[in-house]
């Protein structure tokens, strides 16, 4: 597929909206539009019980509440293992001994440019309060992992990126 022409059409503060006329392999030319985002970073933290971290917040685009792991944007210049701790620490106010990257995925590849990498994080401790963005509202608690990955499995879980990062981990547990 070749470019032809790009045009911006909204630019906000998380993401830009592009209207590219481009040329497909068959010779057709034809539009596409995509939306461009910043990359996000999501952590499974365990403790030493298997016990799991998780949010809830009110997420303004599908008009209610989600229950989701810690996660949030990855900030320009940013290696996605720090934005991880980063969001972790914000979010919870726990750290953790052990990182691994689980999986990094592009969660609706035909409408957005979006990756997020999703980190597993080991042997947690609560080392301050969390400290949340301005316009950030959410509680943290703790879950069982098998409690949690039965919701998943049962279909009560609506986060992908929860979704995912759970089934991944599973292997690790």
């Amino acid at each position: 597929m070749e470019k032809l022409d790009s045009q911006e059409v909204y630019k906000g503060v998380i993401i830009r909206v592009e209207k590219d006329r481009v040329r497909l392999e068959n010779g057709v030319e034809t539009y596409r539009e995509s939306v461009r985002h910043r990359n996000a970073v999501a952590v499974v933290a365990l403790d030493e019980e298997n016990h799991l971290l998780m949010v809830e917040q009110y997420r303004y685009p599908i008009g209610g509440k989600l229950v989701e792991l810690p996660a949030g944007l990855i900030d320009e210049g940013e290696e996605p293992l720090e934005a991880a701790k980063r969001e972790l620490a914000e979010e919870t106010g726990y750290e953790a001994e052990h990182w691994q990257l689980l999986t990094e995925f592009y969660p609706s590849g035909g409408v957005h440019d979006e990756k997020i990498y999703i980190y597993l994080a080991r042997k947690i401790k609560q080392t301050a309060e969390p400290h949340l963005d301005g316009d950030e509202i959410l509680t943290s608690h703790k879950t069982l992992f098998g409690d949690l990955l039965k919701k998943v499995q049962d279909g009560e879980v609506q986060d992908g990126k929860t979704i995912i990062g759970i089934l991944m981990a599973q292997k690790f547990i």
